[in-house]
């Protein structure tokens, strides 16, 4: 990834699904050296894909200059800088809610819908076998509460996210598809280029825990 960073390509990394805070540390890392996070979305064989993208502010640049100085030989997975706590705990409530947006809850609700609807109709093709209508209930309560659990369990955990971005000066942004995704303070409106960078000139941490703000008072000088 850093090599990738290092030369100011694109960067989509799929990890697994579950692993959201390693996806935080990489994207925190790459932001130490010059990238911004872009999204992370669910895909196919129950993987996660991360996008970074070369930020090209001024803030971002001085940034990495100052960590590929400190840190040359960064590429080698070891000698690399901390991670910003505020910088890592906000990155971590962005990756929660593209994961756990109102587009992605819907999957776990159609669990119930179509739980439902099999076992129904099981129910009534073997209505002469009390056994098997016991089975049929059961499974169709289990797979009720699993939906209902993780359903509601989704939706509190992208509040408690949301709640920590909008505490943070986060905004939100409603995309053409319907998504809503939250930006730093300071960043452009949708339908921009993101393989230039969808934060413009300001950076998407000019306000944030890189930078001069309510996160940091200063370019992060690592230790």
């Amino acid at each position: 990834m850093l090599e990738q960073v290092r030369r100011g390509q694109r960067v989509e990394l799929r990890l697994s699904k579950s692993s959201v805070a390693k996806a935080a540390g990489l994207a925190c890392l790459a932001e130490q050296f010059g990238h911004e996070y872009v999204r992370a979305e669910r895909v196919r064989d129950n993987k996660m894909l991360l996008v970074l993208a070369s930020d090209p502010s001024p803030q971002a640049q001085a940034r990495a200059a100052q960590n590929w100085g400190q840190y040359p030989n960064a590429g080698d997975g070891v000698s690399l800088p901390p991670l910003v706590p505020d910088a890592f705990e906000l990155m971590t409530a962005r990756i929660t809610v593209d994961l756990t947006s109102a587009m992605d809850q819907i999957p776990m609700a159609l669990v119930g819908v179509f739980a439902t609807i099999g076992c129904g109709f099981c129910a009534t093709q073997v209505r002469g076998d009390g056994f098997f209508l016991v089975v049929v209930g059961v499974l169709w309560v289990f797979f009720l509460a699993f939906s209902g659990i993780g359903f509601v369990v989704m939706r509190r955990r992208n509040a408690r996210a949301v709640a920590r971005l909008q505490a943070a000066g986060f905004v939100a942004v409603t995309e053409e598809s319907g998504r809503v995704r939250y930006r730093p303070p300071g960043a452009q409106g949708p339908g921009q280029d993101w393989q230039a960078g969808p934060y413009g000139q300001q950076g998407p941490y000019s306000q944030g825990p890189y930078g001069q703000g309510p996160y940091g008072g200063g370019p992060h000088h690592p230790r």
